[in-house]
């Protein structure tokens, strides 16, 4: 069988093409919908994302995304993401107010917590709490002792012994005194302040107190604050603070500690950093900010920028000298935090990251502050770690809430997250990389998805809804790799597509859609159907090429003779149903039922090339069929069945026609008479299948054994026309035998046939009883045969062309 050459590859894949941009076009209103939609989500993506603007729209989806991170959280095992051993928590939970008393208690216990803490090798010690009023426990002492300093001034006599005792034991119980002494013999202690936002948090503290505050923390602000572009460096930093103000993190005021407790960080590795958590719209703490602006001065230039008490914990654990600590940052705002070579975390523009949280609340080891004063623990429990001291007790406690859910997350908790992270550099990413792969996925689910959607059935649309699966699965991936990337977004993409496209479709496409394959359903394809649907005008009437079959059943009338009405149309609908699959297999169209006659042609309603082996091949598969239902007949001792095939190429007039009343889609012309007259030859030649040069022509480079049988002017037609029979595939066997059996057999007849032709009519005569005496059911040799006994007895005329005239139909 002969390649089908490039040009027939190049042709067809043209007409993919066209056909594809076709059913595009017709379905322009379901991309438009998707276009649309994208650009709709991407529009919702930038103000809510990137923009980040704040109205009930946009917040009410940034609730639903932050909803699915939190789940993401919920979701993960907690093997992924051990805790560091090196930070550890201190707690002034409920058993240490049972045993040590009523909050606040003594800072005694504080000082003697440092000394042991020391002792055990800790190396950092970080407080979540503020000590900005001085210790009562000593007060009534300390009131005894003013009231005796009172008398003297006054003259009145005092017990110089008493006095000594007095004083004595009020320096014994300054609490305050006793804990700054042990922040000076522990060295890297981190004391925490407190930022104020609102006007409730100002309520009753006079600006003298402030600016108290302010000039006990104005010493502790970032160690190091570098800009990327030292030429715009002071106006990039006014830019910096600017930023902060609509998100309301600029403060108003600030808590800090006693200036006694201050002033005994005296060591470069102690310091001082706000504490300050700063929820997302829903109430749940997802970030952290490592840096805020603060000054008392309404003019920006006067202001610091101060860290927070997870950075200086880090850099007083790192013992870095304070031009190691930097902060960098640029015209967008902040963009990373330098620690030394230990560590470098990239931050949004307003110095924030991300907290990948290692678990649910007391993930990290906590030890009660009572348990820690009487040495309650294993010997170097706190050897080379971070200690945080922060309270969980009921009342006092600092709880918040975080992404595992409730109110009941400790605060001091949640800088040990941030404290990890900054030392494994593992905060959840959420940059540039993740904002383009957002922007992809929306993409992908938008112009892609919509494309697929408006060319495929609409039975196959909802598995576009099933893509939710392979979104999420890559998105809880990524996060497992630290990467946060939006879900919402791209899923309100893929739905709202899927969705309103399927909507649309279903409304108004699909209604045209059962409308024609209510009218063309019974005689096309579902093929054909499909390419129809793409491109309705191609019923429309039109010349064009096409090869035309008509098959009709031999002795039909002997056949309904012998059955019953009810056998009759048992059989009949059996053969036509099997008959017109056999054409419907093969992209034909079937034109219609004429009794037991069957006519179909290919080649439209869309041109295709090869519609002529197409056909060959249906002729072939459809003798196949009848063979199989001999047997099944014989068997049953039903009357024998056989049929008779005709095959003609060439110009006929398509499309639907008819009248007002009823239509229908056919074929006119003499192509069509001729494959009629051609299925009529067989009985004359005892063949099957019979076609015209034109098809033959077509038909003969793909694969088919043809045997030239004779020059024929039908009745009605004056141009004579060469006829072939359709024998089989190349290279298979058939009903005249093996392949060589079969070249064999062709062979003789094509020397018989030029004897005949040469109107040696005994010799030829002789050359065609040879072929019967071997093959006696050889149709046309008996045909030939005949004729030239006819021949022998009255010879044609001298001016005989070959041609034999047909005087029937």
């Amino acid at each position: 069988m002969a390649a089908p050459s490039a040009g027939f590859w190049q042709r067809r894949g043209l007409f993919g093409l066209y056909e594809l941009l076709q059913s595009w076009w017709r379905h322009r209103v379901s991309f438009v919908i998707s276009v649309l939609v994208t650009l709709l989500a991407l529009s919702l993506y930038y103000f809510t994302f990137v923009g980040e603007r704040s109205t009930p729209i946009f917040n009410f989806i940034q609730r639903l995304e932050f909803a699915s991170l939190d789940t993401r959280f919920r979701y993960r095992p907690r093997d992924i993401t051990p805790v560091d051993p090196r930070i550890v928590i201190v707690d002034i939970d409920q058993h240490s107010q049972e045993v040590l008393g009523r909050w606040p208690f003594s800072r005694t216990y504080f000082a003697k917590m440092l000394d042991i803490l020391h002792e055990d090798g800790a190396k950092v010690a970080a407080f979540d709490v503020t000590f900005s009023k001085p210790d009562q426990s000593s007060a009534p002492i300390q009131a005894l002792w003013a009231e005796l300093e009172a008398r003297g001034k006054r003259g009145e006599p005092i017990d110089a012994a008493f006095s000594m005792e007095l004083q004595k034991l009020a320096a014994s119980y300054d609490a305050d005194q006793q804990f700054a002494a042990a922040i000076q013999s522990f060295g890297a202690v981190v004391l925490g302040n407190f930022f104020l936002h609102t006007e409730a948090d100002l309520r009753g503290i006079d600006d003298k107190t402030l600016d108290a505050y302010a000039n006990q923390i104005a010493f502790y602000s970032f160690p190091s604050v570098r800009p990327l572009h030292p030429e715009t460096g002071k106006q990039d930093r006014i830019g910096l603070m600017e930023k902060f103000a609509p998100d309301n993190l600029l403060p108003k005021g600030a808590e800090a500690n006693l200036e006694v407790l201050t002033s005994s960080l005296s060591e470069e590795a102690s310091s001082t950093g706000f504490f300050n958590v700063y929820p997302d719209v829903d109430g749940v703490v997802r970030q952290s900010n490592l840096l805020i602006p603060y000054g008392r001065s309404k003019d920006f230039n006067d202001w610091d920028i101060y860290a927070s008490l997870d950075v200086q914990a880090v850099r007083s654990y790192f013992r870095l000298p304070n031009e190691q600590v930097v902060l960098e940052f640029g015209p967008v705002g902040a963009y990373r935090i330098l620690f030394g070579q230990a560590a470098q975390i990239r931050t949004d523009d307003l110095g924030r990251v991300v907290i990948n949280y290692h678990g649910p609340g007391y993930t990290y080891p906590h030890y009660s502050l009572a348990d820690v004063l009487v040495k309650k623990f294993r010997a170097e429990t706190f050897k080379g770690t971070i200690v945080l001291i922060g309270a969980t007790a009921t009342g006092i406690g600092d709880l918040r809430t975080t992404p595992y859910g409730g109110l009941d997350y400790p605060g001091v908790e949640i800088h040990a997250n941030v404290i990890d992270n900054i030392l494994h550099q593992s905060f959840l990413i959420r940059g540039a990389k993740q904002t383009l792969t957002d922007v992809l996925l929306i993409l992908v689910f938008g112009f892609p998805l919509g494309i697929w959607m408006a060319l495929v059935s609409p039975r196959w649309m909802w598995f576009g809804a099933f893509l939710c699966a392979p979104l999420v699965a890559l998105d809880y991936w990524a996060f497992l790799h630290g990467w946060w990337l939006n879900l919402t977004v791209p899923a309100l993409t893929l739905a709202a597509n899927v969705l309103l496209v399927s909507l649309y479709r279903s409304l108004f496409e699909e209604k045209e859609k059962r409308r024609v394959r209510s009218a063309f359903g019974q005689y096309l394809s579902p093929e054909v159907i499909r390419r129809l649907l793409v491109n309705p005008q191609l019923v429309e009437p039109k010349k064009t090429e096409i090869t035309v079959m008509f098959s009709d059943i031999r002795g039909f009338t002997t056949i309904s003779e012998k059955l019953d009405a009810q056998e009759l149309a048992l059989f009949l609908n059996q053969y036509l149903s099997d008959m017109t699959s056999l054409v419907f297999d093969n992209h034909g169209t079937l034109d219609k039922y004429i009794g037991d006659a069957v006519m179909a042609f290919w080649g439209a309603p869309y041109e295709e090339p090869g519609h002529a082996a197409k056909a060959c091949k249906t002729a072939l598969r459809m003798m196949d069929r009848v063979r199989e239902m001999q047997k099944q007949w014989e068997a049953e001792g039903k009357p024998h069945l056989d049929i008779g095939i005709g095959l003609n190429t060439g110009v006929a007039s398509v499309g639907n026609m008819g009248s007002a009343l009823r239509r229908g889609y056919t074929a006119l012309g003499d192509t069509v008479n001729l494959s009629s007259r051609l299925e009529g030859l067989n009985k004359d030649y005892g063949t099957h299948i019979i076609v015209n040069e034109s098809t033959y022509e077509e038909a003969k480079d793909s694969g088919f054994v043809f045997r030239e049988l004779d020059l024929i002017r039908v009745k009605g037609k004056l141009q004579p026309v060469t006829i072939c029979e359709l024998i089989g595939r190349a290279g298979e066997n058939s009903d005249y035998g093996a392949p060589e059996e079969v070249r064999t057999r062709l062979e003789l007849f094509k020397n018989a046939r030029a004897l005949y032709c040469q109107r040696e009519w005994q010799a030829a005569q002789d050359a065609f009883q040879k072929i019967l005496d071997q093959w006696p059911d050889d149709g046309p040799s008996r045909a030939y045969w005949k004729r030239c006994q006819d021949y022998l007895f009255e010879e044609p005329s001298s001016t005989w062309d070959g041609v034999f005239t047909m005087t029937h139909k």
